[in-house]
């Protein structure tokens, strides 16, 4: 049998993967673009030139309070490549003691001094003011027309001007990642994230990858920009290495849309039909950090595979679960169907948007589980846990028999596969 070797990214590094050339349809990889010449240069040169925007020194004005939106340790936005050029414009204009830069971490866990330096680069944890978002320290400034109450962090609310930082890439439920999104969930409170978040929401057939157009989840995060007053954003892509290859910067909503458009461009990829297995990631460090960031790979997998089939995915976990909540919902019933039920009848429970996203894929296929986990909470979260890829294989195949047809997703989460069907 002849076999083919395929590199998966996983944590820091990569597993290489042995699988029969006869079973593959496919491998889905996004288009290569290449990084650009001078990030640095590139990034001033859209702050300057910017899309549906006066020059960002052209829009604040000396005495202005100064809030620089930056994204947390789950995305690999590389803020420390990207805040000195911003910081260098903003302070051709305004005092860096009127700078503050503020962590959108949702609801994720703060970042100790490590963690921020690592992220942000040490001379500007250093040099400006870095604080974390506080879901406890958010002022209310009235509701969306869904009904989502808006609440925002008010060192945010307080400032005279807004700009975020951010990486454009497909994202499960909103779309696209990037832009509105570093006001909502970034700095949002647990309240405004139960209602655009909540079961309704994330059940609409336009809450998908790639799709803002009728998107009421997106919709619902523009509404809560604009009202939070979002006044500029850079946003970046990135290719595997991590380099930057492009930069828009500008207007909050326009200059993301142009970026989505390029990386639709970028990451959509044609399949001629979904498989009976379909072996993927979460696109290694730092989103397959633990199994509730995984459920990103695991949701693009789940488009291309067949009702009963099988999904493989490999993904570090090396944090653990994610929030103890994830865990509990999913162990505290017998069955993906009961989980749904469950979300229905209590909502708003813990992070039930994950757990129905994953509940809505256990329901036609079956998930193995390549990871650090241990074998029983993989179990407890209805997934089965195998010691490597192959091994996952051998049991799907010995599932669905030798035949069985085969699409491999490098790396899930930064893929859009566009079916033939």
């Amino acid at each position: 049998m002849e076999l083919t070797e395929i590199e998966l990214p996983c944590g820091e590094s990569s597993l290489t993967v042995r699988i029969p050339v006869r079973n593959i349809i496919c491998v889905l990889n996004r288009q290569e673009a290449p990084g650009l010449a001078n990030e640095s240069e590139a990034i001033t040169q859209a702050l300057r030139s910017p899309i549906a925007s006066p020059p960002l020194r052209d829009l604040v004005r000396p005495g202005d309070k100064v809030v620089v939106i930056a994204t947390d340790n789950t995305r690999p936005c590389p803020d420390d490549r990207i805040l000195p050029p911003l910081l260098a414009e903003l302070e051709s204009k305004v005092p860096r003691e009127n700078i503050t830069i503020i962590v959108a971490l949702g609801l994720h866990p703060p970042l100790n001094k490590d963690e921020l330096t690592r992220k942000l680069g040490k001379d500007i944890v250093a040099s400006y003011n870095v604080v974390n978002h506080d879901v406890n320290d958010t002022v209310y400034i009235g509701a969306t027309s869904r009904g989502t109450p808006v609440d925002i962090n008010r060192r945010v609310i307080e400032a005279d001007f807004r700009i975020s930082t951010g990486f454009i890439e497909p994202h499960f439920f909103a779309g696209f990642s990037g832009g509105r999104k570093s006001i909502a969930p970034g700095v949002f409170s647990v309240r405004s994230a139960y209602h655009n978040h909540g079961y309704r929401m994330i059940e609409h057939p336009k809450t998908r990858a790639g799709i803002l157009k009728g998107n009421p989840l997106h919709e619902d995060l523009v509404e809560q920009a604009q009202m939070a007053r979002l006044n500029f954003i850079v946003n970046v892509l990135l290719n595997k290495n991590r380099e930057i290859t492009h930069v828009v910067a500008g207007h909050p909503f326009k200059a993301h849309e142009k970026g989505c458009e390029i990386e639709r461009e970028i990451a959509g990829v044609k399949v001629p039909r979904r498989a009976d297995i379909t072996i993927t990631t979460n696109s290694g460090a730092p989103l397959d950090l633990d199994l509730y960031q995984t459920c990103k790979g695991i949701d693009t997998a789940a488009q291309i595979t067949r009702d009963g089939g099988i999904i493989i995915v490999a993904s570090l976990c090396h944090a653990g679960i994610g929030p103890q909540a994830f865990l509990e919902l999913h162990r505290s019933v017998g069955s993906p169907k009961e989980v749904i039920r469950k979300i229905k009848r209590e909502e708003p429970i813990g992070v039930q948007w994950e757990n129905q996203i994953l509940a809505r894929t256990q329901l036609k296929q079956d998930i193995y589980l390549a990871s650090s986990l241990a074998p029983q909470d993989v179990r407890d979260m209805m997934l089965t846990p195998v010691s490597t890829v192959e091994e996952g294989l051998e049991k799907a195949f010995s599932a669905l028999g030798d035949d069985a047809e085969i699409i491999v997703v490098p790396e899930g989460p930064l893929v859009l596969p566009l079916l033939d069907e």
